[in-house]
């Protein structure tokens, strides 16, 4: 195997929400939704981190993972999360907003035509590719892995949902470096141990377009290879990494 060959890069993988869509004000409406079968007047005490958009998306990017978010944040018992997260994509499915893709990744992806692209959520893949189709970017991808996809044990950061898609992105597994794109700790982790798992090289690029991790960045005990503030930061680092 040639150095080229492992530094080509095969496939581009892609966390969806704060990723490519802002899906926030969404997603919170969603949480509700969830809490609401736990607690049917959750609009007389809707938590903190559920009252703003900017305390949903600082509490989001304060803990690991969805289900420290929801046992911290929203009150969740241990022995209540697996239907919380049973939960989510219904919800997801029943409301139909369309969440706003961050400015100037239209035009990007439209660079990147041609590249195998695939999307690693723990949204729904329906949900997904509605989005995508609105914004006219899906055939840029090949295949999305949401959470009905994943087994609620393999959830991120476990790499089960990584080996998935990149084996619907690259079947015949050829050698070279993946990239994947996220915007949140546990992504960093997601891609690390999808490099562990699978031998191939992952590139992580950790997006932040609204800023929400300048505080939070030196505490992760996984750093990305790189770091974007904005789209333009984000196409050069994929053009240096894809000549």
């Amino acid at each position: 195997m040639t150095i080229s060959e492992e530094n080509r890069v095969v496939a581009i993988l892609w966390d969806y929400d704060g990723t490519l869509v802002d899906s926030a004000r969404k997603n919170m409406n969603v949480t509700i939704e969830v809490l609401r079968h736990f607690d049917p007047n959750i609009e007389d005490h809707i938590p903190p981190a559920l009252q703003s958009y900017d305390a949903y998306q600082k509490a989001n990017h304060r803990y690991r993972n969805w289900r420290e978010l929801y046992m911290n944040c929203y009150g969740i018992p241990s022995d209540k999360l697996d239907e919380a997260g049973r939960l989510w994509t219904p919800e997801q499915l029943r409301n139909k907003t369309i969440p706003d893709m961050f400015p100037g990744l239209v035009e990007l992806l439209a660079t990147l035509k041609g590249i195998p692209m695939g999307i690693c959520s723990q949204n729904a893949s329906e949900n997904i590719w509605n989005t995508l189709s609105h914004y006219g970017v899906a055939d840029y991808f090949s295949h999305v892995v949401g959470y009905a996809d994943v087994p609620g044990n393999m959830q991120k950061p476990h790499p089960y949902g990584f080996i998935k898609c990149a084996e619907a992105l690259n079947p015949e597994d050829k050698a070279g470096t993946y990239i994947y794109i996220g915007d949140h700790s546990d992504d960093v982790t997601f891609g690390k141990n999808a490099e562990a798992a699978t031998g191939h090289k992952v590139i992580c690029i950790t997006t932040d377009y609204l800023g929400l991790n300048d505080e939070l960045y030196t505490s992760w005990k996984m750093t990305p290879n790189y770091f974007a503030r904005n789209t333009n930061e984000l196409k050069k680092i994929l053009v240096s990494l894809l000549k």
